[in-house]
């Protein structure tokens, strides 16, 4: 098994998708989808997945939210979602480096695969829609160097 901390080093980047066992976070046991979306010293800003579209449409009109600023992806081979996928854009969890090394160790994080930029560019879109998510905006930078 490689070490820990060299996963999250070896792939911790804007738009890697892990999918990550975060009770602390969601309120449930079942691991999720979060895609890296920017990066800002050990703050790593994660959008998460859903595939309960309803749900979500429902959550974002009882709040009055644009229903734009929710993105859907869909999956591929790149990106390894399993099903279409919806992003609340106006929520965003922030999870540092030592804490996604730490679900490793704990076997509750792997590697799913990492979105294009044209994927990003709509994850983008949609937060920029959103009048409560505070990424800051100089942070939302895909790098295709990577």
């Amino acid at each position: 098994m490689l070490p820990p901390d060299f996963v999250i080093t070896s792939t911790l980047k804007v738009g890697v998708v892990y999918k990550i066992v975060a009770p602390e976070l969601i309120s449930t046991d079942e691991a999720h989808y979060f895609v890296v979306v920017a990066i800002n010293d050990s703050n790593n800003y994660m959008l998460l997945s859903t595939t309960q579209l309803q749900n979500k449409i429902d959550y974002l009109n009882k709040r009055g939210y644009d229903l734009d600023t929710l993105a859907h992806l869909s999956p591929n081979s790149s990106n390894g979602l399993k099903k279409d996928s919806y992003f609340n854009c106006n929520d965003n969890y922030i999870i540092t480096k030592e804490q996604l090394v730490q679900k490793v160790k704990q076997n509750n994080l792997s590697i799913s695969g990492n979105i294009s930029k044209e994927e990003y560019e709509k994850l983008v879109y949609s937060i920029n829609l959103s009048e409560v998510n505070d990424i800051p905006k100089f942070l939302l930078n895909f790098n295709e160097e990577h």
